[in-house]
């Protein structure tokens, strides 16, 4: 009995020390390891297939959800009431992300353009794009808080002008131009007269 209780106690000497050495080779061999795998995987080389055309062309689906909070008492908020909202949504849209004009450098970088398409998702949606919500008009109620310190007869040009185009301070909109952009006839009287004025010319949204 006692032989064999040296024996265990050996075999379990040699097993720490043996444990305690591959442990401590692991401690500074490990993050090499580690390193150089992750160099390999994260390298983009279009001699992989694989990887190139996953990192290229994003197959996983990515999903955004937009709410939209509608406006109910527009008149009452102009007498100065507390405004009354319902949230409207989600309205849920899949995101598609592709590469183009990729080149590859000898410094081992790479350049490209990236293009992102937006698919509207009705199954997972709760409304349409087709859906009409009343928002605040930030243009006009922008314009209104500069207006304070202007002189008189420019707050006088500039609110003909806003009555000249229909402009309140609250718009109808359909989910689907505050989504991606609406015409409109002052941004583009604006973007004619007072060039620079605004930061973008086009569709306004």
């Amino acid at each position: 009995m006692a032989v064999n209780g040296s024996r265990a106690a050996v075999g379990f000497v040699v097993a720490g020390v043996l444990a305690a050495f591959f442990g401590l080779v692991l401690v500074f061999v490990g993050p090499v390891i580690i390193d150089d795998q992750i160099v390999k995987n994260t390298v983009i080389d279009p001699q992989n297939n694989v990887s190139y055309t996953m990192w290229k062309d994003v197959p996983v689906p990515f999903f955004m959800s937009v709410y939209f909070f509608n406006i109910l008492n527009p008149k009452e908020i102009l007498k100065g009431e507390k405004p009354m909202v319902e949230q409207r949504g989600p309205y849920v849209y899949r995101k598609q992300i592709q590469k183009d004009n990729i080149t590859f450098h000898d410094n081992d970088t790479v350049s490209y353009r990236e293009y992102r398409k937006y698919f509207f998702e009705p199954s997972m949606s709760v409304g349409n794009e087709s859906d009409v919500v009343m928002i605040p008009n930030m243009l006009v109620l922008g314009a209104a808080v500069m207006m304070e310190k202007l002189p008189y007869a420019v707050r006088l040009m500039i609110s003909s002008t806003f009555k000249a185009f229909n402009e309140g301070p609250f718009l109808n909109k359909t989910v689907g131009e505050l989504m991606w952009g609406y015409d409109s006839k002052l941004v583009d009287f604006l973007n004619k007269y007072l060039p620079g004025m605004l930061p973008s010319s086009g569709k306004f949204g």
